[in-house]
């Protein structure tokens, strides 16, 4: 077995895709799990979410004891909401550009415009080469337009690459290591501490019009898929 390393970096290039794609990208890989230090942009998140029937996580919502009391219900709604909006159950390749705590942001190898890439962030905290595969997996299945390439480097990116996956036409399987498709991008440290002290947004990742339209495009398609 492959050693990954404790978070190794995700380095991920791949052909574009359009801006509906993009939008059942995002609303699907997303875990829709927040605890966000902006609490205005979590509720309204959780609010529009509710509003399109999305499995939304997020303790802040439920009143003290509330979920001990009822974790049975609360986990089989969030569950029938995830299978009836297509979510994916990913370990480690979410994409979180709704709204993240990260200290550099909303992130993933899927951006709102549609550009399929990334190098500066780490995926783990132990991940294994099985499960990465069996995220890649999922993710060619469910949106078979997408083509890239992606691989995990050991320790934070300063080590080697460990293992590189193709994914094409509805497929994705482990290919031999080559070098290093993207170089991995350095930690803006003193960015990172600038944007917690003074962007105030900093948590956002996409306008609450943009979201609004990728959710109910999302609800469309999987009630057609499901009639």
């Amino acid at each position: 077995m492959t050693d990954l390393t404790k978070w190794p970096r995700l380095l991920v290039v791949g052909e574009p895709v359009t801006r509906e794609q993009a939008n059942e990208i995002l609303i699907r890989t997303d875990s829709w799990r927040f605890f966000l230090n902006d609490q205005a942009w979590e509720t309204a998140v959780c609010d529009l979410g509710d509003e399109y029937g999305m499995p939304v996580d997020s303790m802040r919502r439920l009143k003290p004891g509330e979920y001990s009391e009822r974790w049975r219900d609360i986990e089989a709604d969030k569950q029938a909401r995830r299978e009836r909006m297509g979510i994916l159950d990913l370990h480690d390749l979410a994409n979180h550009r709704i709204g993240s705590s990260w200290i550099g942001g909303p992130h993933g190898w899927c951006d709102w415009d549609g550009k399929i890439g990334c190098s500066n962030y780490n995926i783990g905290k132990w991940p294994t080469v099985e499960d990465v595969t069996e995220d890649w997996q999922a993710i060619a299945a469910a949106f078979p337009y997408l083509n890239l390439h992606a691989q995990v480097v050991t320790d934070e990116g300063e080590g080697e690459v460990a293992a590189t996956w193709a994914v094409r036409d509805g497929e994705a399987a482990l290919v031999e290591p080559v070098e290093r498709i993207v170089d991995a991008e350095p930690d803006d440290v003193e960015g990172m501490v600038f944007g917690l002290m003074f962007n105030a947004g900093r948590e956002r990742g996409v306008s609450l019009e943009r979201l609004r339209a990728a959710l109910a495009q999302v609800a469309s398609q999987q009630a057609g898929e499901a009639s």
